[in-house]
Formats: structure tokens, sequence, C-alpha cells
């Protein structure tokens, strides 16, 4: 069992499901509304834990009635919370999601809490770094704070994988300092300025990402699979599915590719974390939508050519 710390975002999501997409200035009578838990770094926290993982999340949450209900469905599933900061004037983190039946998304974030997770909280907890194996981080918090993860990463040999979501520019300095660097199409057009709209493409935009520092690439290419990166190219294509709702899928990609890291061939953990993101497409919702190991095991099963799951 892995031992993984995810340090990041906690949302509450506001979900409203609709035929399509309005256009600007227009008002679509929508269908059902929902409200899940969510936010990368939660999400991926949640992901890792129902993978086998033994998780702890490092977060900040208001003091408010979002927070509370955070704390208790990430208790639930058993993910260890010792080093989570409440704030006590800004409230929990919210999103609000817009899912067309295509299985398109848009989101938009309020922040609120998740920007008052600071370099000297993380500094505080340094100790957390020294037992983990892995370390989890994305964007949803302050840049500085993401630089100290990676800092404290490094310092104390653990592997680190840095999701590059929301899209952000970011410096040579800092991705190099990431051991894996894991971006969706759009925002490796955001890193690099090369369009991502084919494998080709794909590639052009890792070997950028490899010039600008990155030592390991894993690109999430959707419905096209996922392409790696870095001494080798490794492509990976995507499982065929009918997608419900893809808020969350990369998180669970994420998790997956962390705990499958170093423990099975490297073409093989990009399938598991191909089919951890397939299936967490197929249910609706953010953290309802992470798989768990048995499911996962299941589905690849069923895969011609794959009957595997990472171990340890």
């Amino acid at each position: 069992m892995k031992n993984i710390l995810v340090v990041g975002s906690a949302n509450m999501d506001l979900v409203m499901h609709t035929a399509r997409m309005p256009q600007p200035g227009e008002t679509i009578t929508g269908g059902r509304f929902m409200t899940t838990q969510g936010g990368k770094g939660a999400n991926q926290a949640v992901a890792a834990s129902r993978l086998g993982a033994a998780v702890t999340f490092v977060a900040c949450l208001g003091a408010d009635a979002f927070g509370a209900q955070h704390r208790k469905s990430l208790a639930d599933e058993t993910i260890r919370l010792d080093s989570l900061k409440i704030d006590e004037e800004l409230p929990t983190g919210t999103a609000v999601i817009l899912i067309a039946q295509s299985g398109e998304n848009t989101i938009v974030v309020a922040p609120g809490a998740n920007n008052a997770l600071l370099p000297q909280d993380i500094e505080a907890i340094e100790h957390e770094f020294q037992s983990a194996d892995v370390v989890i981080s994305q964007l949803e918090i302050p840049l500085q704070t993401v630089e100290t993860v990676l800092y404290l990463s490094r310092k104390h040999h653990t592997l680190s994988v840095l999701d590059t979501g929301p899209a952000c520019p970011l410096s040579p300095a800092l991705l190099s300092m990431a051991d894996i660097v894991s971006p969706n199409e759009s925002e490796a057009e955001t890193l690099t300025g090369i369009h991502v709209d084919s494998l080709e493409s794909a590639q052009a935009a890792a070997k950028c990402l490899r010039d600008m520092g990155a030592a390991h690439v894993v690109m999430k290419l959707g419905s096209r699979g996922c392409l790696y990166v870095g001494k080798e190219e490794v492509y990976q294509p995507a499982f065929p599915i009918q997608a419900v709702d893809t808020t969350g899928a990369g998180d669970a990609f994420t998790a997956a590719l962390a705990i499958a890291w170093n423990t099975i061939p490297l073409k093989e953990a990009l399938a598991y974390a191909n089919a951890a993101g397939a299936l967490a497409a197929t249910v609706a919702g953010a953290q309802p939508s992470m798989p768990h190991s048995a499911t996962v095991s299941a589905f690849l099963q069923q895969q011609k050519g794959f009957s595997f799951a990472p171990h340890g």
C-alpha cells in the first residue's frame, strides 16, 4: 500500500445538467441540480484512497457548512486529515459546473479558503513528506504553495506528481522541480503555446515541456488516451466509453497514475490510469465518480490484453 500525500484544493460543486451549453446572454431552462464535494485536490485524495492507497490530505477549508460536509465526507473515505487547515474568515471553495448531455462541462471556481493554504502551512508539516511515497499537487492553491510542496518533495526524495490544472503559465524552474508533469490538452497549450488537437501536436507539446525542464511528461488526451514522453515515448489509447460527466476524470487518472507508477510496467500504468479516468467519466459528479480498485481491475479484465493491477 502506497502512502500518498495530496496537497491541494477542496470545493463544493454546484452542478447543473443541461441539454447543451448556453450561448453568451442566453438563458436555458436546465435539468437536474446536485451538490457534491469536489476540488482537484480532494478528488485526487478520494480517488487514491478508493484505489487502495493510504492517503493524507492537506488543504484549507472554511469554518462553514460546506467545510463541515467536506471533513465528514473525507473522513468517511478513510483519508487522514491531521494536517487540514480551517480558515475562520474565508468560505470553503465553491465551483459552479454546467454539464451538457454530451458530457462536456464548463466550470467556474470561487477559490475561497483554498487561497489561504500558504507556504508556511506546508513548511509546518514537513514531516508528512518524510513518510510519503508520492506527493500529488495541482494549481487550485497559490503557486508559491505549490513551489513549497515540490521543494519539500525533492528535499525528501519523494516522487512528486504535478497536475497542471487549472491552466496557467508556469516557469521552467517550477516545472523542473516536479518529477511528473501531467497536463491535459488545454493546459499543455497554455504552457507551451502549441494547440493540442492530435497525437502529433501532443508529442510536440510534451517535448516542449521536456525542453522547459520537466523530467517526465504524461499528457492527458481525453478520448485519445494518454501519452508519456521522457527517456522514451509511450502512447496508450483510451478505452471506449459512453461519457456521462467528464468532471473529475482527469483527477481519477492522476491518482491512478501516482499509484501505478514504478509498480507495474509503464505501458500498463498508463492503461490503468486511462481505465480509472474512463470509469470516472461514466458517473455523474466529481467525487461520487471516483472508481474503486475492484471496479478498475474488473474493467481492465474485460479489455482484451489487460489483466493487471498495481501492487505495493
